[in-house]
């Protein structure tokens, strides 16, 4: 007869080796069914916006009375779509004159080319360098993010649908929630996981699309001061790089820059570009950012480039984006089940799992009132 401690290492084994043949499956349906997940998670981004929005709008008084909730809602809908579709529009022309304009900026590359080796001051770099510069075309480059804008405009229409039913879903989301659980106990569990979720992924959105788009504006005043061709364009792909760690802002930084070699024809002004972009970045990434959010998330550094990178892999440019936050939430779920619990210890900065979720002293205030109970209450 087996001993009690040899059965509940084999029960223990087997929760593992099926949790982990869950994760091996769900890996496969987010790849095999990109197509249908991708806009669901992009309306899912859409919809934090849009009831931080309303929430601010909140605000608002007309003497002693406020908006009504529904007409809220609706103007943030309304104002979020819009924004999204302007944005689009104006990237996507940007992108296209570009390519336009790419014969006079591909002459500008050549004639660099030939100051290069006729200068003295470069007589020791070797051919087989400018011969790999030669060779360098920014073609592609820029046709994958006329392509990539192109199919996130063509599922616009998808996300505002997928954004709309989530938001008629909220209402109805506790309850359904209650009845799935089937107890007290385990409600009050759903209910606590859900809470955390919803804290951390609400204030890593909403502070890191504040930041980035401090960071991507700046960058703009920059760039207009130099007088770089399309500064709106490179401050939103500024702004947009910045939601992937660590790689993302070296990006940002660094397109603008090698754009400007091509129009100035000039190392040096490109440097100052350079130097100018990275400061921001600097400043915003690792002196504002890190006082206004706090330990929110409470990600060790590795864990965060093993979720880059994974993500990265499966969705591309997305699950880049989309990876801090969706990692965050991983570790609070498998903080909560027994089997999956050393993974999350493993992947938070601290070990300490009920660090997830809070603020900063700063980030106290921030506010956007997404939760759960708010909702259903409201």
């Amino acid at each position: 007869m087996a001993s009690p401690e040899f059965n509940i290492s084999q029960i223990r084994i087997e929760r593992t080796a099926a949790w982990l043949f869950i994760i091996a499956l769900v890996v496969v349906c987010l790849i095999y069914f990109a197509t249908f997940f991708q806009p669901l998670v992009l309306a899912g981004m859409v919809w934090y916006f849009i009831y931080a929005f309303r929430d601010y709008g909140r605000r608002v008084r007309f003497g002693n009375r406020r908006l009504p909730e529904w007409l809220l809602t609706t103007l943030a809908f309304v104002v979020i779509i819009f924004i999204i579709y302007v944005v689009i529009e104006i990237v996507t022309r940007n992108l296209e004159l570009i390519i336009v304009r790419f014969p006079e900026y591909l002459a500008n590359y050549t004639a660099l080319l030939d100051s290069i080796r006729t200068s003295r001051h470069f007589v020791e770099i070797q051919e087989r360098f400018i011969e790999r510069l030669e060779e360098f075309d920014f073609r592609p480059l820029l046709t994958g993010l006329l392509n990539g804008l192109s199919t996130l405009a063509g599922n616009i229409v998808m996300i505002i649908i997928y954004a709309g039913f989530l938001i008629a879903e909220q209402r109805t989301f506790r309850k359904k929630l209650t009845i799935v659980a089937q107890g007290s106990d385990r409600a009050a569990t759903f209910f606590n996981i859900l809470s955390k979720v919803n804290d951390a992924v609400r204030t890593y959105v909403i502070i890191k699309s504040q930041m980035s788009f401090l960071t991507g504006l700046l960058s703009y005043f920059i760039l207009l001061a130099f007088g770089v061709d399309f500064p709106i364009l490179w401050a939103f792909l500024i702004f947009l790089l910045n939601y992937i760690p660590y790689v993302g802002s070296v990006a940002g930084t660094l397109l603008p820059a090698v754009f400007s070699v091509l129009q100035f024809q000039s190392f040096v002004t490109s440097f100052w570009i350079l130097i100018c972009i990275a400061a921001v970045q600097i400043v915003v990434g690792n002196i504002v950012e890190p006082r206004v959010m706090g330990r929110t998330l409470n990600l060790s550094p590795l864990g965060t480039l093993l979720a880059l990178a994974f993500w990265g892999l499966i969705w591309g440019i997305l699950g880049m984006i989309i990876s801090v936050p969706v990692t965050s939430i991983l570790v609070i779920i498998a903080s909560h089940i027994p089997t999956m619990r050393f993974l999350a210890i493993w992947l938070s900065e601290t070990g300490n799992l009920d660090a997830i979720g809070e603020m900063g002293t700063k980030g106290d205030s921030v506010s956007v009132g997404v939760s759960v109970k708010s909702e259903e209450e409201s």
